[in-house]
């Protein structure tokens, strides 16, 4: 069910209805949600020990270590999925992760299942009998209006949507920096790491008790925090994003995490090395000799045909 939070130029696909705590299965498994395991594995292979050894150099405390690692894997797998998506895609995961976890903490706070009430609410009010999908639709749209703006008694007395609004505001001023550059960058970086501290105020703790009733040593036990941790922002973004999309923001991330780890197995950077060869091909090509211009290179052609107009 969707929130009337949305933008109009966001997709109307909405994946609310399925904003359920990270790592719920589907009953029909989706063959995206299929593979999120084999991605967290790779996830973990990519990152954990960097984050384990950058832990390590900052001294954190024995007692701290898993909260701050949960914390940090969030941030870094949250971080990564979303520089790795382009502008328009970026945009709506950021705006559905937003509606999602607004939903988590009122869920939290008022000991609630919002999507669920509305959905019996509805069908209590409209009932579940219509002649075709449009007119479910339109049904559906005239009861949300209304639904998300009234005030509604299991939350207090207070709308939806304005629990949604006091929500967005607290993850965004969950970060306060005295030294504010301005800049897309920096902007995207505290974006991430803000959401990483809901994650963790929302789910830290079930993850972790779920973990404490198996006995391992600290080095299985950050390996399955981690990986707990990287499927359980997977699935969500299966969640969050529309169907149409998943597949190719999947692609795109599945090629950075191969890449990713063809670097860190032989230590180089690809990218950086087809750059390389990218510059010196182009500079090769455009000073070559070439038939179709007379045994001049492109290079010598366009200098000709400057003078020949005398610039």
């Amino acid at each position: 069910m969707a929130v009337k939070k949305t933008k109009e130029s966001k997709p109307k696909e909405s994946k609310k209805d399925k904003a359920t705590e990270p790592g719920h299965k589907s009953v029909v498994e989706n063959p995206v949600l299929s593979k999120n395991p084999i991605r967290a594995l790779m996830f973990k292979d990519a990152m954990l020990q960097d984050i384990v050894d950058g832990l390590k150099a900052e001294q954190v405390p024995k007692e701290d270590m898993e909260e701050v690692l949960f914390l940090t894997a969030a941030n870094a797998v949250l971080e990564r999925i979303g520089l790795n998506l382009p502008e328009d895609l970026s945009y709506v995961f950021k705006e559905n992760l937003d509606d999602y976890l607004s939903i988590a903490i009122i869920n939290k706070e008022h000991e609630v299942d919002m999507l669920s009430l509305f959905r019996d609410q509805f069908l209590e009010s409209q009932g579940d009998d219509f002649n075709d999908e449009r007119e479910l639709m339109e049904a559906l749209v005239a009861f949300e209006d209304q639904w998300w703006d009234s005030p509604k008694d299991f939350l207090g007395g207070k709308a939806p949507n304005e629990l949604m609004d006091q929500a967005r505001e607290k993850m965004d001023s969950v970060l306060q920096h005295e030294d504010e550059c301005g800049c897309d960058e920096c902007g995207d970086e505290d974006y991430w790491a803000s959401r990483a501290y809901i994650i963790r105020d929302l789910w830290f703790s079930g993850i972790v008790e779920s973990m404490a009733k198996e006995s391992m040593p600290s080095p299985q036990k950050r390996e399955r925090l981690f990986i707990a941790v990287a499927n359980a922002l997977l699935d969500l973004v299966v969640n969050v994003m529309p169907d149409f999309m998943s597949e190719d923001m999947f692609q795109g991330l599945d090629h950075n995490l191969e890449l990713s780890l063809v670097n860190k197995e032989h230590k180089i950077d690809v990218l950086e090395m087809f750059e390389v060869a990218l510059a010196k091909f182009e500079d090769e090509w455009w000073n070559a000799a070439l038939k179709e211009l007379d045994g001049k290179s492109p290079d010598q052609a366009m200098q000709a045909m400057g003078r020949k107009y005398g610039l």
